[in-house]
């Protein structure tokens, strides 16, 4: 995955499930799965298939977010 296509992902409010597909190179059920289990951590969203950015942030630990994201 590139750069870009990271920046990209991560520039939206949310994740979906073929968000986390791409990033985490899982298949649908896997992404998926992983969603609930990032879920049962953190659902700022509270919508089914997908979470916001800042759950995903928070459950793999990374307090470096400048490498996903772009200072504007």
């Amino acid at each position: 995955m590139s750069y870009i296509e990271r920046e990209q992902i991560f520039s939206k409010d949310y994740l979906t499930i073929e968000d986390i597909q791409s990033l985490l190179g899982l298949t649908y059920q896997m992404a998926a799965r992983q969603i609930r289990n990032i879920k049962r951590r953190s659902d700022r969203l509270g919508i089914q298939g997908k979470i916001h950015t800042e759950d995903y942030f928070e459950y793999f630990n990374i307090t470096d977010k400048q490498r996903y994201v772009k200072e504007i």
